[in-house]
C-alpha cells in the first residue's frame, strides 16, 4: 500500500506571473494553481502594471528578458508604487542579473531558469507579501 505524500498547507495568494514565453507561463501558472494560488498573466511589464492598479496581488513573478522594459526595470518601478509587494525574478540570465543585483536591490528573490516545481513552490510560500 503506497504512503500518500504529506503537503503542507499553502496559503492561497493573489500571483501576477508577467512572462513573454507563452509555454513558461502556463506552465507556472498550472504549477500555482494547483497549490490553490490565483494567477493572472501577462506578457509585459507595461500591461502588468496597469494590472497592478486595477487588482491586488500578493506577489509578483516577473521574466527578467521581456519586451520594451525588462524584469529588473519593472521591479523598480513596483517598488516605487507598492513598496511592499514582492517581487521574484525568473531568468535564464543569473549570473548578468547578479552582478546587477549590487545595484538594484528591488527584487526579493531570483529563481534560475530551469527551477524545478519543487523550488517555484517554495519561493512562492515563503515569500511575504505586501503588508
Amino acid at each position: 500500500m503506497a504512503t500518500a505524500e504529506y503537503r503542507q498547507p499553502v496559503s492561497p495568494k493573489r500571483i501576477l506571473v508577467v512572462e513573454d514565453e507563452m509555454l513558461a507561463a502556463l506552465s507556472i501558472r498550472t504549477v500555482l494553481m494547483a497549490d490553490g494560488h490565483l494567477v493572472e498573466m501577462t506578457e509585459s511589464a507595461e500591461r502588468a502594471l496597469v494590472l497592478l492598479q486595477a487588482s491586488q496581488y500578493d506577489i509578483v513573478l516577473t521574466d527578467f528578458k521581456l519586451p520594451k522594459m525588462d524584469g529588473l526595470e519593472l521591479a523598480d518601478m513596483i517598488k516605487r508604487d507598492y513598496p511592499g509587494m514582492p517581487v521574484i525574478l525568473i531568468t535564464a540570465y543569473a549570473e548578468k542579473v547578479g552582478g546587477c543585483l549590487g545595484k538594484v536591490s528591488n527584487v526579493d528573490l531570483v529563481l534560475s531558469k530551469p527551477f524545478s516545481v519543487p523550488e517555484l513552490k517554495r519561493a512562492v510560500q515563503n515569500i511575504s507579501g505586501p503588508a
